[in-house]
């Protein structure tokens, strides 16, 4: 299984570019009109102008936020899988229910 789980994150790595941390997109009013900027704290990424909703960029933008998202999602999985697995290896749990199983009734 976290083969797998590796596998999907390096499927969505590969599909295209993921967008860095505390990078996302904003909206910026001029007129009637609703433009899209990259907002971020990164002074390389901050007030990138991406143009309408559907231009190039902001689609472009959009779908390097998702990937990141999914990678996220799926390393959080993987996470905690691993620590299940870890768990399963240390025999805590066979410890913890021959515990309970020794414990005398009340």
């Amino acid at each position: 299984m976290p083969d797998r789980l590796l596998q999907l994150i390096q499927s969505v790595r590969d599909s295209g570019s993921v967008a860095p941390l505390n990078v996302w997109i904003s909206p910026a009013p001029k007129g009637e009109h609703i433009y899209y900027k990259l907002s971020s704290k990164n002074p390389a990424y901050k007030n990138q102008h991406l143009g309408k909703a559907g231009s190039e960029k902001h689609r472009d933008w959009t779908a390097r936020i998702q990937r990141r998202e999914a990678v996220t999602e799926l390393e959080q999985q993987l996470s905690i899988l691993q620590a299940l697995i870890d768990r399963q290896t240390t025999g805590s749990t066979e410890l913890l229910l021959e515990t309970i199983l020794n414990e005398p009734s009340r």
